[in-house]
């Protein structure tokens, strides 16, 4: 409920921001507004099938993470960052997430989960 507040907040005050803020107040909104119904969606899985949604987990942050690196960048543009680190940053954080994905759950015997967790956790650093 509060994420789908969130976004009801960021589409609906929009054009009370400056133009320079108004597509990284857009950007808030999606995001928040894909992972409350990402999360709605997880929560019926879990009361019907009594497991983690682990996949729909990684679909969510597939779709979220990189728009969040999308929010980061339009706020430094006016500090002056160039689009090369946008760029850097979605890469980075699809390496991250498709490892660690791989290490949860691909990969999630012996060695693999360690692996597959530390390849995430430097795309991460």
């Amino acid at each position: 409920m509060a994420m789908m507040a969130a976004s009801a907040f960021f589409f609906f005050s929009m054009n009370d921001f400056d133009t320079k803020w108004k597509t990284s107040i857009l950007v808030s909104g999606l995001i928040t507004f894909i992972a409350a119904v990402h999360y709605w969606y997880m929560r019926d899985y879990w009361a019907t099938v009594g497991e983690s949604p682990t996949f729909f987990r990684y679909v969510d942050w597939v779709l979220t993470v990189p728009l969040m690196c999308v929010e980061f960048y339009l706020i430094l543009k006016v500090a002056g960052a160039k689009k090369s680190l946008m760029w850097k940053l979605i890469a980075a954080s699809i390496v991250m997430l498709v490892t660690g994905y791989f290490g949860e759950a691909v990969y999630n015997t012996g060695t693999g989960p360690a692996v597959w967790g530390l390849i995430s956790g430097l795309a991460y650093f």
